[in-house]
């Protein structure tokens, strides 16, 4: 194998585990948020800053997963995967 294909493999791996770990991130935001606003408690027990928090990490989370899975995509593409 020649070392730019190596690179590139290399650089697939990492950004798979990278996805991976962003996608259990978002997974665990979401159960959070969920929980933070239960329907069946009264609105004013809620912690919306919390919450809302919660919503905006995930928001990041989200981004940085969209762009790993797209760099995973360009990666195979270019491995001819």
């Amino acid at each position: 194998m020649d070392r730019e294909r190596l690179q590139r493999e290399g650089r697939l791996s990492m950004r798979e585990k990278e996805a991976k770990a962003l996608e259990l991130k978002c997974r665990g935001l979401i159960d959070s948020v969920r929980l933070q606003l239960d329907p069946l408690e009264k609105i004013e027990e809620l912690d919306m800053e919390l919450a809302f928090q919660e919503m905006a990490d995930l928001m990041g989370a989200f981004l940085d997963y969209r762009q790993a899975l797209g760099d995973i995509k360009a990666i195979r593409k270019a491995l001819g995967k």
